[in-house]
């Protein structure tokens, strides 16, 4: 077994790996007190002439979905210009009426985005006490007084021709008397079969100011990327 180690910052999940498709990722709101966050995604699959979407239900708190709270399907569409995959993810909302209702989800409250990614926002910043440096993101939130960085520190590996891949991301919030809280995110034993890289693409905050969203696009042998999130509540 061949396995690599890297630490990057570059830092939801599909079923479908096809070559080259990158996915649209759809902020879809919180609930009003920012305990639940729903997301989606849909893209469409040019190789098979499918049109697929998923959708999923957050409890921030505990990082996991709620009961019942991703689905996922796909459906046939004619290849004509201009063709637009969003159409699977307007059908599929269709089924998540009563999980909307029940966790007062709203698609008007979608909180504050803090960062999207764009090209050279890589950073280095001192990793620890051991005097190592490793690439981050910083930003501020200007609203409220707070810096954040975050490091996400990745490791893959390859048994015969299967590449997988897990991630964590360390993160650090200093408010605007310099007082700092840190967090660890995402599970690094979790290793995903098909993905070779992640990297960090958009960060909310909820509207209670402390339900953070931090979505990470994953990147597969094929370069087709899908997306999932990793959910805090800040102290």
């Amino acid at each position: 077994m061949k396995r690599t180690v890297i630490c990057l910052l570059l830092a939801f999940t599909a079923a479908m790996v096809m070559a080259g498709d990158l996915a649209v990722l759809e902020n879809m709101g919180f609930s009003a007190d920012g305990r639940y966050f729903m997301f989606g995604q849909h893209v469409l699959v040019t190789d098979t002439g499918q049109a697929y979407a998923e959708t999923a239900i957050v409890d921030v708190s505990r990082n996991e979905f709620v009961p019942g709270g991703w689905k996922k399907s796909g459906w046939n569409v004619p290849m004509i210009p201009n063709q637009n995959s969003r159409g699977a993810l307007y059908e599929l909302l269709g089924e998540s009426t009563d999980l909307k209702n029940r966790y007062g989800i709203s698609h008007l409250e979608q909180g504050r985005l803090l960062y999207t990614r764009s090209n050279g926002d890589d950073v280095v910043i001192k990793a620890g006490d051991d005097g190592e440096n490793a690439p981050a993101l910083l930003f501020r939130d200007f609203e409220r007084g707070r810096e954040y960085a975050l490091a996400l520190y990745q490791e893959s590996e390859t048994t015969g021709d299967a590449v997988s891949a897990s991630f964590h991301i360390e993160l650090v919030v200093r408010d605007s008397n310099g007082a700092e809280s840190t967090y660890t995110v995402g599970n690094p034993g979790y290793f995903r079969t098909g993905v070779t890289s992640y990297r960090i693409v958009r960060v909310w905050i909820g509207p209670d100011s402390r339900s953070l969203v931090i979505a990470v696009a994953k990147e597969d042998s094929d370069l087709s990327v899908r997306y999932m999130v990793e959910t805090l509540v800040l102290k």
